[in-house]
């Protein structure tokens, strides 16, 4: 763990006005301390650092972790176990994760540390994320490099009469075989009319001949995601296939074009989503039009019309416009980019032609 993610979280401590922040959600943990196991709790003060976990994770967590303090108490209850540690003081202001913490979790810290303040931390630990470091960045990197070479090799599989949940084992074997540590998420295949579902899951659709197939997929390198859409045609591809396909990856290319640090969320969004509208397709691109990605494959920032944020230089983001016609199918082309003070650089790299196999 990079020691500089300690030193900016203190930064924001000292400007929120906390003495300390709790963590528990498994993607900060990760982020602040190292550790990739499925059970632990950090706590950041001004000058001081503590880890604790349970005793499945000892000698991981003694592995993983840097920078902090480890602990692994007796006691399975990791908030009553910092409670013995004594170094959340009654004087103290805490935060903590509101959009992670459970009610239930909320009120027994209130019950454990009765003379502490706690107080709403909300993505806090996100935003500090947001903005990569050079190594997160090549691991993005590498995750889309994955990817990209599993959508040729798979290329080779998209036939007519194979199904969709067929086609999605068959691109995570060789994902994995390129050396992904796991899905990044649930792999989308979507063939003809299931293309109208921007998150349809695979069944036992058999492809057909003269059908769009949609596939949003992603590798894991060292626990960062990437996220890569392509659309092919089986087969030659009608004139209303060819209009669609151009218009998506039109926007896109618009998007890429001038997506960079400065503008907001909603900016970004608007330059694909203006040249859709002005296609006629405005009620067919329903969603945003892209996600900042890293340990979680949906992070901050977003491009939506609701997102006001500006973008930063080296956050990582996807771009991903779509159109989705019910009864009839969909198209979407998906990129990962960092962003960079004068554009954005594509991480991704696997053809965006009109494919026709």
């Amino acid at each position: 763990m990079n020691s500089d993610r300690l030193k900016r979280l203190r930064a924001e401590l000292e400007r929120f006005d906390l003495d300390a922040m709790l963590l528990r959600y498994a993607s900060n943990l990760r982020y602040i301390s190292g550790y990739s196991g499925s059970n632990g709790l950090a706590l950041v003060t001004r000058d001081a650092a503590f880890f604790l976990t349970d005793f499945r994770y000892k000698t991981q967590a003694q592995q993983e972790v840097s920078q902090m303090q480890v602990r692994v108490p007796v006691e399975a209850d990791l908030f009553a176990a910092l409670a013995e540690q004594g170094v959340l003081k009654a004087s103290m202001v805490c935060g903590f994760e509101g959009n992670r913490l459970s009610y239930e979790s909320y009120v027994h810290l209130e019950q454990l540390f009765p003379g502490t303040e706690f107080r709403d931390a909300s993505m806090l630990m996100e935003t500090l994320a947001s903005v990569k470091e050079e190594s997160e960045i090549r691991d993005i990197r590498q995750a889309a490099a994955i990817s990209d070479k599993a959508f040729l090799e798979l290329l080779n599989e998209i036939k007519p009469g194979i199904s969709e949940r067929r086609l999605d084992a068959k691109l995570s074997y060789i994902m994995k075989s390129l050396g992904s540590e796991r899905d990044s998420f649930d792999t989308i295949v979507a063939s003809g009319v299931n293309g109208a579902k921007p998150h349809h899951k695979p069944g036992d659709k058999l492809l057909r001949k003269g059908e769009f197939v949609t596939i949003d997929f992603g590798a894991m390198v060292n626990g960062y995601h990437a996220d890569v859409t392509r659309t092919v045609c089986l087969g030659n591809a009608d004139e209303k296939q060819k209009e669609i396909y151009a218009i998506v990856l039109q926007a896109q290319q618009r998007a890429l074009d001038g997506i960079r640090a400065g503008i907001s969320g909603k900016e970004a969004d608007a330059l694909a989503r203006d040249l859709i509208a002005q296609k006629g397709y405005t009620e067919y691109f329903g969603h945003g039009l892209g996600h900042g990605l890293g340990y979680e494959i949906h992070a901050e920032p977003r491009l939506s019309p609701k997102y006001e944020e500006k973008l930063q230089v080296n956050q990582v983001v996807t771009v991903e416009p779509g159109i989705y016609i019910p009864d009839w199918g969909g198209v979407r082309i998906e990129d990962d980019v960092v962003i960079k003070e004068k554009g954005c650089l594509v991480l991704s790299a696997a053809p965006k032609t009109l494919l026709e196999l």
